[in-house]
C-alpha cells in the first residue's frame, strides 16, 4: 500500500485501475475479517473444535477473501477500461 503515497507515473486509467484494486482488497480483508471473527469462528467454538483449529479457519476465511476481493476489483477495473 506504500505507493499510494508515491505518485504513479502512467496514465491516469491505470492509477484508477490501481485504486480501485486496492479498494477490493480492504473490502475484502475487512468482510473477512468480520466472517471470520463472527461466523466462522462461533460456529467452529460451539462445535468444540480446537483453537488452532478456528484459528487457522479465520486466516483461510480472511485469506480467501481478500483474494476474491481483489479479483472481483479487477475485473470491474477491467470492464471500466474498456
Amino acid at each position: 500500500m506504500a505507493q499510494t503515497l508515491a505518485r504513479i507515473p502512467g496514465l491516469v486509467t491505470e492509477r484508477q485501475q490501481l485504486r480501485l484494486e486496492k479498494v477490493g482488497v480492504i473490502a475484502g480483508f475487512l468482510l473477512g475479517l468480520a466472517l471470520a471473527v463472527g461466523w466462522v469462528g462461533s460456529s467452529l467454538a460451539d462445535l468444540g473444535v480446537p483453537a488452532w483449529l478456528e484459528f487457522a479457519a479465520a486466516a483461510l476465511t480472511v485469506a480467501v477473501t481478500t483474494r476474491l476481493g481483489l479479483s472481483m476489483a479487477a475485473s470491474l477495473s477491467r470492464k471500466l477500461a474498456a
